[in-house]
């Protein structure tokens, strides 16, 4: 393949493979999360946290070494670049993260998503730079180039916006609480008195775990959005809401889901 070519790609590859390997790290947090606890209530600081020292790695350590090392020599070979991009992540992380914060528990809380990163990163970057197709794409063609640079916004783009749209009742249990909060306020509205409540439990899994044997009661507060929901003989038979809570009669009349079913 061109070196030349190879050359002026290698830092637009390298940044996007950092990318990749952030959007997957905090993809598979948020679900191994879900899986423990029911819902990725920390999502949003994750992703924050981790764009922040990703982005320092970038800039203290990968910036240089890509722009210097030979890229057809033998660490660029797969079994080779690999198991060092591991290692070399395990190093930055554990320098970073212990010259700030100066805990040694804080950086073995956290190691293995480092080590997830670096594997992540050298698989991303090895294929990609070897890809004839890619390197073609990007030499000389900085609009293309701006996209990869790019490319963290897309991924908050699709996992923080288009995911949600697109399929909110599955967004709901791995998104931040933020999120989570609209998706409620979107979804409540759809339901009114007399629908079956099991369907709006679908839609906001866990959120209304408490509603058991269809009976039970809700009230809750955001920042935009505020409702009480009733329900009995798993039908709701009280539903209040609006943009606070001085819009409707938030009390919670308990009579209401203690009389008998038909």
């Amino acid at each position: 393949m061109n070196i030349s070519k190879i050359n002026d790609t290698k830092q637009t590859i390298g940044f996007f493979a950092t990318t990749i390997a952030w959007a997957f790290m905090n993809i598979a947090n948020a679900i191994y999360i879900v899986i423990e606890d029911g819902k990725a209530t920390d999502s949003g600081v994750i992703i924050f946290w981790s764009g922040l020292f990703i982005f320092l790695t970038w800039v203290l350590f990968l910036i240089w070494p890509i722009e210097k090392l030979n890229h057809s020599g033998r660490i660029f070979k797969t079994i080779i670049f690999i198991p060092l991009s591991i290692l070399y992540a395990g190093i930055a992380y554990a320098i970073i993260v212990g010259s700030l914060f100066q805990s040694f528990e804080l950086v073995l809380m956290f190691f293995p998503q480092a080590l997830l990163v670096g594997f992540i990163f050298g698989l991303a970057y090895i294929n990609l730079i070897k890809s004839k197709k890619v390197v073609d794409l990007l030499f000389g063609k900085p609009i293309i180039k701006m996209g990869f640079f790019l490319s963290p916004l897309l991924f908050l783009g699709l996992f923080l916006y288009l995911f949600p749209l697109v399929a909110p009742n599955i967004a709901y249990r791995f998104v931040p609480d933020a999120i989570r909060d609209n998706i409620v306020a979107k979804t409540i509205p759809k339901y009114s008195v007399g629908d079956e409540i099991e369907p709006l439990k679908k839609d906001l899994p866990g959120y209304l775990a408490h509603i058991k044997n269809g009976k039970g009661n809700m009230f809750a507060t955001m920042e935009d959005f505020a409702f009480v929901l009733q329900v009995n003989c798993g039908k709701i038979i009280r539903l209040e809401y609006g943009k606070n809570q001085s819009e409707f009669d938030g009390t919670v009349y308990g009579k209401m889901t203690e009389k008998p079913c038909p």
